[in-house]
């Protein structure tokens, strides 16, 4: 096995323990509001009134719930771990409309529908894939013409400073048990607390993303984002030309960015109406 597939057989177990322990969507970290902030503004939620779509790395459901509560006719959600899978389909199952949610249990790259999709999302997913572009392919031939692909990544530009910090760590944390990567996300968080605090007087490093977005979230969620740093055998801090490319490469036209809070990438590209490439 070369090293991508490795990576990726690793980080696929990773994630699927990792929802399997943290399996609850709820607070501002699974709400509509979360969304909207997320895809805004390359998209706007109401132009998703009545489509079909996909969810590439479903994992608990997250995405697929923001995607009912936008108003989507129908969502096929794809999630390659096992244990993810079971989570998913349990909390499918609790959804408002569950009917209209199909779980596929495959990776990015292995999943094919009958159906054309008027969008596709990956929220947080692309960056920890070694090998993307099969994956982007994938989506690009289950769009119909004049599609849209979206996806949301981690940043390099931004987070320098954070990546010199995080890097070296996660090398070490992602081989660690559950038990005592949770004790080391218990010590951080309460360094981030004091973090925020001061940055209530001297406006520091990254205070407006702790303020305006991780301390929206629960006491547990901030502590499960730590965890989702951490945990990861691979993650991907792509730049804005990466990112960029990643669409053109794969077909894709009128490609638009957004540099969320400074610190990410929301990017969106459309499926050319005239098929081919």
């Amino acid at each position: 096995m070369n090293k991508k597939h490795i990576q990726t057989e690793k980080t696929i177990s990773d994630f699927g323990d990792q929802w399997s322990r943290y399996q609850d969507n709820q607070g501002w970290y699974g709400s509509t509001e979360l969304f909207r902030d997320i895809i805004t503004p390359l998209l706007d939620a109401q132009s998703l009134q009545d489509k079909v779509v996909a969810d590439i790395g479903s994992g608990t459901g997250r995405i697929v719930a923001m995607l009912l509560e936008a108003g989507v006719k129908h969502v096929y959600a794809i999630e390659p771990s096992e244990e993810a899978f079971r989570v998913l389909v349990k909390n499918i199952e609790l959804m408002k409309r569950p009917n209209d949610v199909t779980p596929i249990q495959a990776r990015g790259e292995q999943w094919k529908l009958k159906q054309p999709l008027d969008y596709v999302f990956s929220i947080g997913v692309i960056h920890h894939i070694p090998d993307p572009a099969p994956v982007v392919n994938t989506i690009y031939q289950a769009l119909k013409p004049g599609g849209y692909f979206f996806m949301w990544l981690y940043g390099f530009e931004g987070n320098e400073i954070y990546l010199g910090i995080v890097e070296p760590l996660r090398k070490f944390t992602s081989q660690l048990p559950h038990v005592v990567l949770r004790a080391v996300v218990e010590l951080l968080y309460w360094l981030l607390f004091v973090y925020r605090f001061i940055c209530k007087v001297i406006p520091l490093w990254f205070h407006e993303y702790i303020t305006n977005v991780f301390w929206l979230l629960s006491p547990q969620k901030r502590r499960l984002v730590i965890y989702d740093q951490l945990n990861p055998a691979y993650a991907k801090y792509y730049r804005k030309n990466e990112a960029i490319r990643l669409l053109k490469d794969a077909g894709f036209i009128n490609v638009k960015i957004h540099h969320r809070h400074g610190y990410s990438w929301s990017v969106i590209g459309q499926k050319p109406n005239v098929t081919s490439r």
